[in-house]
């Protein structure tokens, strides 16, 4: 039997997508209660809906499926008998967190999933996220609860107290802080790069236009692992590309506080970094001379730069041993009055529109490790879309056919199969 809640399909599913079929797997598997997900043989009263709800949202985000029967002793699921079907559940849910939780938890509850064990019976599943708005209070003075097994083999929720309470807050700020001074660092680190290389290995008087992709745990509380297994996940990944592969290792890897750091992993100037707590940080030069007398940014090499580290992220997380929410953060930086230059045929260069106003920007997005493992075409889009728009090149991202197209054109560049549907 399987006991690794994270390889079952309800965590890997949006809600939406959840089936019959996603429930009996958690009785094949033996699933137990845990942090993040809890089985109600009866829907709970308003009350009791509302501490559990929030206490997920407090916490770690979790599923609450209602319909499904759990041993008292150890949480472990035993049948899924159903419950009779609700009218206008999903907004009675919803309604019950507008009105009875501050700020407001979002939530999503499934549509009815026919009960395999009882004719004419439904099971729903309830599904909260880790809230960034958290501490989350119950309104009426009917307090913060949190999630937790601390006193006990069963998890549930547990009214915080006042120390509790000042922990939670103080811990969100702290994670929060972390993930940005790590990728304040990872910046820094590339600027030192260049300052002391640049002219060196370009034989170029000084940098353009350049760009930064990050890739961290949203809330990075603990380090994944030690620094020399870091070194030793960092040199087993690479990701075929160009027929050279990346990262390559011409300058090799160097070591610093927290992190493992490869320099000039592309073609172009540029700096991986991989740390301790989950972050994946890649930067790279975006200006070069693409045509005799023309100098610019490559769109074809800069869609492929984007997709390549998307994909080596996509390789170093699983190894690291994290599943969860990520925060993507792009940033360009120098791009005031940089010409794109697009080939969409061989040889062909179109040029492309400038920013005439911004000389950096910097944007965030929010996914999560099935995101990127499943849907890694649909970040690359997303990304591309804000970058378009960013840069005056509204045209390219009004469509998502147009995004199709030029992700196509990244996968060309990379030396990739082009797959006959993109993974969305």
């Amino acid at each position: 039997m399987r006991n690794c809640w994270s390889d079952m399909s309800i965590f890997s599913k949006s809600i939406c997508d959840i089936t019959a079929t996603d429930l009996d797997e958690l009785l094949l598997a033996d699933a137990v209660e845990n942090v993040r997900l809890e089985f109600k043989r009866e829907i709970p009263n308003r009350d009791e809906m509302l501490k559990k709800i929030s206490s997920f949202a407090n916490t770690y985000g979790g599923f609450i499926v209602i319909g499904a029967e759990a041993d008292s002793k150890d949480g472990r699921i035993r049948a899924l008998p159903g419950v009779d079907p609700q009218p206008s559940f999903k907004q009675t849910i919803v309604q019950w967190c507008a009105g009875g939780v501050s700020p407001l938890i979002q939530v999503e509850v499934s549509d009815p999933l026919a009960s395999s064990a009882a004719p004419g019976r439904v099971c729903y599943v309830i599904y909260t996220a880790e809230s960034d708005l958290a501490p989350h209070f119950l309104t009426d003075r009917r307090g913060l609860w949190i999630r937790t097994n601390e006193f006990s083999s069963r998890f549930d929720a547990r009214l915080a107290n006042e120390t509790e309470l000042a922990h939670l807050t103080a811990r969100r700020q702290q994670v929060k802080e972390r993930c940005s001074a790590m990728m304040a660092r990872a910046r820094q680190r590339f600027h030192t790069f260049t300052d002391r290389r640049y002219q060196e290995l370009t034989m170029r008087a000084s940098i353009g236009s350049r760009f930064s992709l990050a890739i961290v745990p949203r809330f990075p509380t603990h380090p994944l692992c030690d620094q020399s297994m870091l070194r030793s996940i960092l040199k087993g990944v690479k990701v075929p590309w160009r027929e050279v592969g990346f990262p390559r290792d011409s300058l090799g890897t160097v070591s610093q506080h927290e992190s493992e750091l490869v320099l000039r992993p592309g073609s172009a100037f540029s700096l991986l970094e991989a740390n301790i707590w989950g972050l994946l940080f890649y930067a790279s030069e975006m200006d070069e001379q693409v045509a005799a007398g023309q100098t610019g940014i490559h769109v074809n090499r800069f869609l492929g730069q984007v997709m390549v580290f998307l994909k080596h992220a996509q390789d170093m997380l699983p190894r690291l041993g994290y599943v969860g929410p990520l925060v993507v953060e792009i940033k360009l930086e120098g791009i005031c009055g940089a010409q794109w230059i697009f080939y969409k045929w061989e040889d062909n260069p179109a040029k492309g529109p400038v920013s005439d106003l911004d000389d950096e920007v910097s944007f965030s997005l929010a996914i999560t490790t099935d995101d990127l493992a499943l849907k890694i075409d649909g970040v690359a889009r997303d990304l591309l879309r804000l970058i378009f728009f960013a840069m005056n090149w509204s045209n390219m991202a009004e469509s998502d056919q147009a995004l199709m197209e030029t992700i196509k054109a990244g996968y060309k560049f990379n030396m990739w199969t082009i797959p006959e549907a993109l993974n969305l």
